[in-house]
C-alpha cells in the first residue's frame, strides 16, 4: 500500500509540474499576442516577449553556474573535464535556437541571426506563408528557394505580422488556420 501511495504522490507531483510549465508557456504565448511590435520609422520590429527573454537568460545563467560548479568539483577530484561538454553543448544549443527578432520594412522581411548574416526576403520574392502545426511557428517562404523566415510563437504581434504581409505582398498564399 505504501508503494502505491508513493507512486500516486510521485505521479501527481509530475502532473502538477507539467500543468504549471504548460500554464507558464501559455501565458508567454498570450502575452506575445497582446503586445505590439516596435516601430522605427517605416520598420516594424517583432521581438521576443520580455518573459521569454528572462526565461532564456535565467536558464543560461543556471547552466553557466552548473558548469562552474561541475568544473570546480572535477578539478578537486582530479577527474576529466568531459562532463563539462554536456552543459556547454546545451548552453550553445539554447543560444542558437532562441527566438530572434523579425523586422518588416518597405524592402521586405529580415530576420536577425547570431554569427551569420541576416536572412532577408524582398516583398516581390515572398511565395507563401505557412503555419507549423506542431510548433506554432509561422514560416515565410521565398520564391527563389532562399532561406525561410521563422516567426516564433514567442515573438510579439503575429496578427500584425500577417497583416503587414497581406498589405505588402498581395499575391501571397497565407495560411488561415489560426487567423486572429
Amino acid at each position: 500500500m505504501r508503494e502505491f501511495l508513493g507512486a500516486v504522490l510521485a505521479l501527481s507531483l509530475w502532473v502538477g509540474f507539467y500543468v504549471c510549465v504548460n500554464a507558464f508557456f501559455s501565458s508567454i504565448k498570450s502575452s506575445a499576442l497582446r503586445q505590439q511590435p516596435r516601430e522605427d520609422g517605416a520598420a516594424l520590429e517583432f521581438f521576443p516577449t520580455a518573459r521569454m527573454q528572462f526565461l532564456i537568460r535565467l536558464v543560461l545563467a543556471l547552466l553557466a553556474a552548473f558548469g562552474a560548479l561541475l568544473s570546480i568539483a572535477t578539478h578537486k577530484e582530479g577527474g576529466t573535464f568531459y562532463a563539462l561538454l554536456i552543459p556547454a553543448s546545451v548552453f550553445l544549443l539554447i543560444s542558437l535556437v532562441r527566438p530572434v527578432s523579425v523586422v518588416v520594412d518597405d524592402h521586405g522581411i529580415r530576420q536577425r541571426r547570431w554569427f551569420l548574416p541576416d536572412r532577408e526576403i524582398r516583398w516581390q520574392d515572398v511565395a507563401s506563408v505557412a503555419y507549423g502545426t506542431n510548433t506554432g511557428t509561422t514560416y515565410v517562404l521565398s520564391k527563389n528557394g532562399g532561406p525561410k523566415i521563422r516567426f516564433s510563437i514567442f515573438l510579439v504581434g503575429r496578427a500584425r505580422f500577417k497583416h503587414e504581409i497581406r498589405a505588402r505582398a498581395r499575391d501571397v498564399d497565407i495560411y488561415s488556420e489560426d487567423d486572429d
